[in-house]
């Protein structure tokens, strides 16, 4: 039994597996924050309801569309990359919001992290839109399946 078609490109690997950890380490850090009894965390850090479901929903749904896209279901590919430029426009916004404030401007002390993570979530986007908008990623989702070869093999001993 052959599978036919193209094998998953390395840039699809490497994009979902950014993904799913940079989510994961999100869904942590809000499960933490949620979950915590440390008295030295105030409760203005702690999340509110929307911004917990946002931040869950974000997260689960660029894993969840990372996973199917390593599994070549077709729309996960378009799904994965909503999802990332959702998920990491958000925090890069987050960020550039901050660095915009006018009432914030004198705490400079922050300033090289914010914009490092305007640029980290950035490029995130860019590695994401380059892994599945490319000619080898383009061939792989509309190549022939798994599916479509264990059809041929089960036509073939009838």
């Amino acid at each position: 039994m052959t599978i036919a078609g193209h094998s998953r490109p390395t840039r699809l690997w490497v994009a979902a597996i950014m993904n799913i950890l940079v989510a994961a380490i999100s869904v942590a850090a809000v499960a933490f924050l949620l979950l915590s009894s440390n008295p030295n965390i105030p409760e203005s850090l702690r999340p509110g309801f929307l911004a917990t479901v946002i931040a869950l929903g974000t997260a689960g749904l660029l894993i969840a569309a990372s996973v199917l896209a390593l599994l070549r279901v077709r729309i996960a590919r378009w799904l994965m990359l909503a999802s990332a430029l959702i998920f990491f426009g958000i925090l890069g916004y987050q960020s550039l919001a901050v660095l915009m404030a006018p009432e914030l401007q004198a705490a400079t002390e922050f300033t090289t992290k914010l914009w490092a993570n305007v640029i980290r979530n950035a490029l995130e986007i860019a590695i994401n839109a380059w892994a599945l908008l490319s000619t080898k990623t383009t061939d792989y989702f509309s190549g022939t399946g798994l599916d479509e070869s264990f059809d041929a093999d089960a036509s073939d001993a009838a």
